[in-house]
């Protein structure tokens, strides 16, 4: 067996052991909080605390991933949120399992999720043979839509048979065998580079994070795709509110129909991230516009139905239409998402790639609670079919304004490029 299947089949192994355990202990501990307590706001605090560290140590993770072992990296995070269970298992035998635990081991989960996450994105690019980058990252993104369908399933089953404290035991298990099959990844074998023995407290944070930036700053084609990561997902945020709110409150349907057409958007990534597999690493602006246009177009047909409002009159019309939509944007969103993510890795020098993926995905992702605050305000204030427009508008001219730049910026490096023949003589 050759290293770049070797190192798949290891990583894909160990990402859906750990993926599976945890995505089944949120979908548990988020229930015993309702249950339990009956509070959205206790259920809010959860959602809070694993978000919020993720966007602090998303950063730091990215300068020790650059500075540090990446594999030591990914061990250690996997290995000791095993241990953060294992004790919360221990406290909840003692004390009942109270909610001061939960909360406690979710801080401590997600800063671990996050060094452990930019970790691996950072080394996904060695792992691999370059033209296997886009099938890893595909059926990373598999097994993420996968656990996403199968993992709340298999926790309403369990959660019904088993006390909720063995869900905590379960994924402490779940993470230490994900560092056993991810300690036999060859993380270096790409690369000549030699881990650099360096003590954490001569990392300056501050200083390397701003390296990072700079670094992003200088390189105009990351720029315009953290531009465009930036505005795609706080559009989306639109469309996250809208969807719910139209559905539940102004269609009413079912909780069954609500969550066949939420399942749709996981059938969608999972289909296609299994389907073009082999097909998905190669980012070409043009054709990323082409699809961003239809993930556009998807978003305004979901204002179809409000604004042709006797289609909704139709039986089972809104639960269908509303799946189909979805399914679409999920299959869609999985041809944007790993081209560029691949893109990112590949233009990325290896010794600051860590603080480049750790960057693009805390901005991001720090722009979304600003998304669903503002648009969840103006919902109230604005008929839900005009917010949908406008979120595809808009990702309409961020899907033009992407491909203007990206020409524009190979125009540049031509231009240069001519320029430098003329200037430097070619040796005899």
């Amino acid at each position: 067996m050759n290293k770049t299947k070797k190192n798949m089949i290891l990583f894909l192994v160990g990402k859906l052991v750990s993926l599976f355990g945890t995505r089944i202990y949120g979908f548990a501990m988020s229930l015993y909080i309702l249950k339990v307590t009956g509070s959205a706001l206790n259920f809010a605090i959860t959602i809070l605390l694993s978000t919020v560290p993720s966007l602090i140590f998303g950063p730091i993770g990215g300068v020790i991933a650059d500075k540090l072992d990446r594999k030591k990296m990914v061990l250690l995070t996997d290995f000791f949120s095993g241990v953060i269970m294992f004790v919360a298992f221990l406290l909840s035998q003692i004390y009942g399992l109270q909610l001061f635990i939960i909360y406690i081991s979710t801080i401590f989960l997600s800063i671990l999720n996050t060094l452990f996450s930019t970790g691996f994105d950072a080394a996904l690019p060695n792992l691999v043979d370059d033209d296997k980058l886009g099938k890893i990252n595909s059926y990373n993104q598999a097994i993420n839509s996968l656990s996403s369908i199968i993992a709340p399933i298999l926790g309403g089953v369990i959660y019904a048979l088993v006390p909720a404290t063995y869900f905590i035991l379960f994924n402490g298990v779940s993470f230490v065998l994900s560092a056993i099959s991810e300690s036999f990844i060859e993380f270096y074998w790409k690369v000549d580079r030699k881990v650099q023995k360096i003590n954490i407290k001569e990392v300056n944070f501050f200083d390397d994070i701003k390296n990072g930036f700079n670094y992003i700053k200088k390189k105009s084609d990351l720029m315009i795709v953290l531009e465009a990561c930036l505005f795609i997902n706080f559009l989306f945020t639109a469309l996250a509110v809208s969807i719910p709110h139209l559905l539940v409150v102004q269609f009413a349907v079912s909780d069954k129909a609500y969550g066949g057409i939420e399942a749709a958007f996981g059938v969608g990534s999972l289909l296609m991230s299994i389907l073009f597999a082999n097909k998905l690493g190669k980012f070409k602006p043009i054709k990323t516009g082409i699809y961003l246009m239809i993930l556009a177009s998807s978003f305004i047909l979901c204002s179809i139905p409000l604004i042709f409002i006797l289609l909704a009159t139709i039986p089972n019309f809104v639960p269908i239409y509303y799946g189909v939509v979805n399914f679409i944007i999920g299959s869609i969103i999985i041809l944007i998402n790993i081209p560029l993510v691949v893109y990112i890795q590949e233009t990325s020098d290896d010794e600051y790639r860590g603080r480049v993926m750790a960057l693009v995905t805390t901005i991001a992702s720090a722009i979304t609670p600003l998304g669903f605050l503002l648009h969840g305000l103006i919902l109230d204030f604005i008929p839900t079919w005009i917010i949908i427009i406008y979120a595809g508008a808009g990702v309409c001219l961020i899907s033009l304004r992407m491909i203007i730049k990206f020409n524009h910026t190979e125009v540049k490096d031509h231009n240069r490029q001519e320029l430098t023949k003329q200037v430097v003589p070619a040796e005899n």
